[in-house]
């Protein structure tokens, strides 16, 4: 008794206090912390007692609009009894709920803090349909989401509730995240990703992830989705994307996939990543509509996957222009390297140090059409520079295989 006057006349201090940084110890704590920062503007720090364990019984809010600093200090947070959902007829997941649901404009940095066993979403950013101005940064250094039956990390720019169309706000997504982990999330439904962000309207999708595992997810490991005008500028430093796809056997999923539609380029850099054991492709790059693919690929490592390793398809006008150095792919069940240009537009390739061995169908293949299997090529052919290529046991042949592309 004498511990719980304590505590509440501790936690009754610091509400009165915004100066004072919100003590979170328990689920009291913590839904009284975010509900001071929901109306009050001068709260911008949550800070949780060190190697605290919440258990939570409801979904924990943030409505505020000012910047949100979340300090885990090695927080537990346990979501398996906070929120739900429901499964419509093709087992397809409709749900507001998540463990720590922000639904705010505002920038959120979260640090340290661990969050186990969601019900539905782990962390959920919801951005109003209203915002506009500066991107919002969702900035996660240490976090790790686990076991979530839903996504792990959601942030959505998506006004449609079924995640169709093109409709969001104005502004764009900047997605940092160093040293955290994200495994065994996206167990529950079918597509859930390990880290998801729909980004919809007008507005760019900037991601930087770093030193990061992104492991045996049942959807995707991490997908980008970009609708409407906007680019998608990914790098990957030191990051692992693999044994991902597997919860749905009629439609599995990728290690990473980016999907950008309408105008809009995909600039993508990785380095030092694996992408292997996917239950599709390890990597999956498609760009739709006006806009350029641009790839560098850099000592990364994508095999064992059930489709093919790499894969970087770009519709309509635009060109691919993609570079890959120190890239093995092999023990693949398609092709390990394949790009596709369709419409008007021009593959520009440079491979260097690449080993393609042992995939279920060509080693290297890259194709260049206005209109797929035209009989004659109509535009100017594109080009592949390619040294130090290693193709063996490939299951169509140990030559590049191309179309409209000269070797040189």
């Amino acid at each position: 008794m004498k511990y719980s006057i304590l505590s509440s006349a501790v936690l009754l201090a610091t509400l009165s206090s915004p100066a004072i940084a919100m003590p979170v110890f328990d689920e009291a704590s913590l839904q009284a912390a975010i509900a001071n920062a929901n109306t009050d503007s001068s709260v911008n720090k949550i800070v949780f007692a060190r190697n605290a364990n919440i258990n939570l019984s409801a979904p924990v809010i943030y409505t505020g609009s000012q910047d949100l600093m979340v300090f885990g200090r090695g927080a537990v947070v346990d979501g398996s009894a906070a929120g739900s959902f429901v499964l419509d007829n093709d087992l397809t997941a409709v749900t507001e709920d998540g463990t720590l649901v922000f639904n705010t404009a505002g920038n959120l940095t979260i640090k340290n803090l661990n969050v186990v066993n969601s019900a539905t979403r782990g962390i959920v950013v919801n951005i109003p349909e209203t915002a506009e101005g500066d991107d919002i940064s969702v900035s996660l250094n240490k976090v790790s989401i686990t076991g979530s039956a839903l996504y792990g990390l959601h942030v959505d720019d998506n006004a449609d509730e079924f995640d169709d169309g093109t409709s969001g706000s104005a502004i764009g997504v900047d997605l940092r995240i160093i040293g955290s982990t994200f495994t065994g999330n996206g167990t529950g439904a079918i597509d859930f990703d390990g880290v998801r962000v729909d980004e919809r309207g007008e507005g760019d999708i900037n991601s930087f992830i770093m030193a990061t595992t992104i492991d045996g997810n049942g959807g995707d490991g991490i997908e980008l989705d970009e609708a409407g005008a906007g680019d998608v500028d990914a790098t990957m430093v030191k990051v692992s994307i693999d044994n991902n796809g597997f919860y749905n056997p009629a439609d599995l999923d990728d290690g990473f996939d980016i999907d950008e539609a309408d105008d809009g380029d995909i600039n993508v850099k990785l380095i030092k990543v694996t992408a292997n054991n996917n239950m599709d492709e390890g990597l999956d790059f498609d760009e739709a509509g006006e806009g350029d693919v641009v790839a560098k690929i850099m000592s990364v490592v994508a095999s064992g996957n059930t489709d093919e390793g790499i894969k970087i398809d770009e519709e309509d006008a635009g060109n691919v222009m993609a570079k890959l150095v120190k890239v093995t792919a092999s023990d693949n069940g398609d092709d390990s390297v394949q790009v596709t240009e369709l419409g008007e537009g021009k593959i520009k390739a440079k491979l260097i140090k690449v080993k393609a061995e042992n995939n279920a169908k060509y080693g290297i293949k890259m194709e260049q059409w206005v209109v797929e299997d035209e009989p004659v090529s109509v535009e100017e052919a594109g080009y592949l520079k390619a040294g130090n290529v290693v193709l063996n046991g490939n299951g169509k042949g140990d030559e590049i295989k191309v179309n409209n592309i000269t070797i040189k």
